[in-house]
């Protein structure tokens, strides 16, 4: 009888156990659920921001492209303009070492007319048309023309 009893005892245990088990194991499930839709809901969110994040690209790879076109437009107008720069730079450098070069050549010139031109007697030379002035009055009423 005892071993009887010890079957019995075995039996309790184990139907005690299983009860335990079935609980735990109902509460898993519950647990597992959960973990499910909450996993599904994280899903659905990435892949919301994976549409908007494949949208904002188709968006914007047009419009970074013609920035990047007018850009380079842009620095290929800048470089003609650097290069027109750089010639009329040194036309304008060319053009001052020929006008030197001129200055240098025709100083002397220069200064000799200058000098001459400072030499003028322009007293004498308003004299000397006045008096031409007085001669020629009385020839030009002569012959029938006044002043």
């Amino acid at each position: 009888m005892k071993e009887n009893f010890k079957d019995e005892k075995d039996i309790i245990e184990t139907t005690e156990v299983k009860k335990v088990s079935d609980d735990q194991l109902s509460e898993l499930i519950k647990i597992g659920k959960k973990q499910l839709f909450y996993q599904k809901v994280a899903t659905s969110c990435i892949a919301g921001m994976l549409v908007v994040l494949i949208i904002a690209v188709a968006v914007m790879i047009p419009r970074v492209s013609t920035t990047l076109t007018h850009i380079n437009t842009v620095a290929t107008k800048a470089e003609t303009s650097l290069e027109n720069v750089n010639t009329m730079a040194t036309s304008v450098s060319n053009s001052a070492g020929n006008f030197d070069k001129l200055l240098n050549d025709n100083s002397e010139k220069l200064t000799s007319s200058i000098k001459s031109i400072s030499e003028i007697d322009f007293e004498g030379l308003n004299k000397a048309i006045t008096d031409l002035q007085s001669a020629v009055g009385p020839l030009a009423k002569l012959f029938g023309k006044s002043n």
